[in-house]
């Protein structure tokens, strides 16, 4: 496991990936980031609760299918996907949040969105690098 992954442990992610299955059950879930981050939470974390319809990326475009088993979306199709919720993977979702509402939202739409890691990575990212 690496370190990432320990620190993911130490915030307790997978009851906090458990509490938003149960919040999000029979809902169509979207991914967002296909980082370091997400890497470290699909190959650690049980997230075959949730309905996934496909993860996006700002990397992804038509010529990416697949990303580590999921149906890939370029951010501009994500709201034609009608997701019920977005969960951002990435470990600074504010800058993710002021991505999709400076730029995506105005021209392609809105959806609603939630930050699987929440604010608790601040905590984890101080105790890696102090």
């Amino acid at each position: 496991m690496d370190i990432i992954s320990e620190e993911l442990n130490k915030l307790k992610l997978q009851k906090k990936i458990d509490k938003l299955v149960k919040k999000y059950k029979n809902k169509k879930v979207m991914l967002y980031g296909a980082g370091r981050y997400f890497d470290a939470i699909s190959e650690n974390f049980d997230l075959s609760g949730f309905n996934i319809i496909g993860i996006s990326d700002s990397r992804f475009d038509s010529n990416t299918l697949e990303y580590k088993g999921f149906k890939t979306f370029a951010p501009a199709k994500i709201k034609e996907q009608n997701p019920d919720i977005v969960l951002i993977c990435n470990y600074d979702a504010e800058v993710i949040e002021d991505y999709f509402e400076d730029f995506l939202f105005p021209q392609y739409g809105k959806f609603k969105y939630k930050s699987i890691l929440e604010a608790s990575i601040w905590e984890c990212l101080f105790d890696l690098f102090g």
